[in-house]
């Protein structure tokens, strides 16, 4: 089983050693879910996943999908193609506004599948896209061991902080390394958590919680995280220490 949605952050090359870090009936809570990739991934492979999110449309999107993936889909292919830059442009600014969850959350599918970022309020109109097969594919999703959760903290740290539930693993799929926008202050989307590095590599240093962080490949990250055990993935998503075809990084507080 897969996630319908694409992801700006992964191509799940860390998946085999992710899997080799988080055993098979762990309970795993995971946080900023959009995508969804890796978690839907986990789940299914027999790792009871815990998806935490402070975002509600992520929120709506998951539980329209896990409660009727065909309505979702059905409405996901009456709305398919975005055929114009300028109705892509509109849909970004204005899919809030419908008044069903199930629309919104097939608008939310459409705009995933359509940005070239990946990101539902964010992006160029991607050309050439067929999405017959990915929406099939949807009517047809169930994932018992994933069960999503909307955080009431505006801080997702708090979130981790405040686990209360059995919680073997702490999971955390963060992407970019860089000092951009999502530290500065700037805005962000409804669908982006922000994440601030200081307080993300604060927590993995002192919280008796066993934490994995999943980052895009960079110097900088590994540089930063150096004190902490790192997998590097290269591009045909094998364990390595080369940095020469390097594509993601795991970093552990254990």
């Amino acid at each position: 089983m897969s996630s319908p949605l694409k992801s700006p952050i992964t191509n799940n090359k860390c998946l085999a050693t992710l899997k080799k870090i988080i055993p098979e009936g762990s309970i795993v809570h995971s946080f900023l879910l959009y995508d969804g990739c890796l978690e839907v991934k986990l789940a299914d492979a027999d790792r009871f996943v815990v998806a935490h999110t402070n975002k509600y449309v992520n929120y709506e999107f998951w539980q329209c999908l896990m409660a009727d993936p065909e309505r979702l889909s059905v409405i996901a292919d009456h709305f398919s193609p975005i055929e114009s830059e300028n109705i892509f442009d509109i849909l970004q600014k204005e899919w809030l506004k419908y008044p069903d969850p199930f629309i919104r959350s097939g608008m939310y599918y459409l705009l995933n599948q359509s940005s070239d970022l990946n990101y539902i309020t964010s992006g160029k109109l991607a050309q050439d896209i067929n999405l017959t097969r990915s929406i099939y594919d949807m009517k047809k999703f169930s994932c018992p061991n994933l069960h999503v959760q909307l955080d009431e903290e505006d801080n997702f740290i708090n979130s981790i902080l405040n686990i209360n539930d059995k919680c073997d693993y702490v999971f955390l799929p963060i992407g970019n390394y860089s000092l951009n926008f999502l530290e500065q202050g700037q805005s962000v989307g409804f669908e982006q958590t922000r994440v601030i590095h200081k307080e993300i590599k604060n927590l993995l240093s002192s919280s008796d919680k066993k934490i994995i962080l999943l980052y895009k490949f960079s110097k900088s990250a590994v540089n930063y995280y150096k004190d902490h055990n790192m997998y590097i993935i290269d591009k045909w998503g094998r364990n390595t220490e080369s940095t020469k075809f390097a594509k993601e990084i795991l970093i552990a507080n254990f």
